[in-house]
């Protein structure tokens, strides 16, 4: 291993970490309500991005080589780093997501283990493991036994972490699909990609814990520095993208308490055919505030209505009355183009026309044409 490369790099991803920690606590948030938790995760973040600018710079500066495998140092870092990531991006689409008991779920098994390790090799040593066959002779010593339980903690810890990440996000994309008619731009798909580059770094660390081979340390480190950097950069976004989801997963009271006395007992039918008479739905980027507002009814109850009475969420169903009309428009105005008939129906991007009538016919709108008129 290059003794330069790996003073290179690791200066680099000190420099990297230190820098995103410095912004994380130095850049300007709004003073939205909604961002209350964005800027708890911010201080979180920056912790986690300190504590590997002290564990890297103590390496550095006492010339410390860590020559065992399941470390308990690098396995408490990593597991501190999977929760405070977790933590930081559930935060995003989940801005009501109980963070402290999330953090003592997390952190206080890692802490009783450490803590116990110390009591532990205090009386039994600690035993330095340089190798896999070291491993299995030294596997049933108590210091030994308490890493290999806070190996299995980990582990655990990286698969439940993203079972609860998958939740957490289909819940996000309910929220949205009950609230706007164009979400396409809406998923944050690089909540997603963070989230995935985080879980692929977790099992990288827990391999590192295995492994003792500079070059690949190195390897490691250099993909640690990258990711760091780009998650940093991507996270100090959010803001930006949260004025636009706010009111569909900040629930704020609007309309949902003002319904009027002459429309407390309006059945579904009677509001329906207010909406498809009137065509609201073909408004651009409407949405079931916009609707319940027109209705004079509460978000919460025409929520409950589409849901029940249609068995599809908002999004869902007024695509399909979209898509119907467009189908309509096809059919009686065949000198339309589909840019023209996207427009006619709502849809502010062409291209989300098209998706949205492939997923509901099955077929493009072009093909949809031309089969009809064969």
């Amino acid at each position: 291993m290059d003794y330069n490369a790996t003073i290179f790099v690791n200066t680099a991803h000190i420099v990297v970490c230190l820098a995103m920690a410095v912004v994380f606590l130095t850049i300007p948030i709004p003073g939205n309500k909604g961002l209350y938790k964005y800027r708890i995760s911010l201080r979180f973040l920056s912790g986690a991005y300190l504590i590997v600018v002290l564990f890297k710079a103590a390496l550095m500066l006492f010339k410390i080589t860590i020559v065992d495998l399941i470390s308990m140092e690098r396995l408490t870092i990593s597991s501190l780093q999977a929760t405070f990531f977790n933590l930081a991006l559930i935060t995003l689409i989940k801005p009501h997501f109980k963070i402290k008991r999330f953090l003592y779920s997390q952190m206080i098994p890692v802490f009783i283990l450490y803590i116990l390790y110390i009591l532990v090799a205090s009386q039994f040593g600690n035993p330095v493991i340089p190798n896999l066959s070291k491993l299995t002779e030294l596997a049933l010593q108590p210091p030994v036994l308490i890493r290999e339980l806070l190996v299995l903690f980990y582990i655990f810890q990286i698969f439940y972490l993203c079972s609860l990440f998958i939740i957490k996000v289909r819940e996000y994309k309910n929220e949205i699909n009950n609230y706007f008619s164009e979400t396409y731009r809406l998923y944050l798909p690089w909540v997603r990609y963070c989230y995935f580059a985080s879980f692929t770094v977790g099992i990288s660390a827990l391999i590192s814990c295995f492994i003792q081979s500079g070059n690949i340390i190195l390897a490691f480190n250099m993909v640690y520095t990258v990711f760091y950097l780009v998650f940093g950069i991507c996270y100090i976004q959010y803001p930006n993208t949260f004025k636009f989801i706010e009111p569909a997963i900040y629930t704020v009271s609007s309309n949902a308490t003002e319904v009027s006395k002459s429309n407390k007992h309006m059945v579904w039918s009677e509001l329906k055919e207010v909406i498809t008479q009137e065509k609201y739905y073909l408004r651009p980027e409407v949405n079931i505030e916009d609707m319940a507002h027109h209705l004079k009814i509460g978000r919460t109850t025409l929520s409950k209505f589409i849901n029940s009475e249609e068995s599809m969420n908002f999004n869902g169903w007024i695509n399909s009355l979209r898509i119907e009309e467009a189908k309509l428009l096809l059919i009686t105005n065949p000198n339309y183009s589909l840019i023209e008939i996207s427009e006619m129906v709502g849809y502010g991007e062409p291209s989300n026309f098209s998706r949205q009538f492939k997923l509901i016919t099955k077929v493009s709108p072009s093909v949809w044409r031309h089969n009809f008129k064969a």
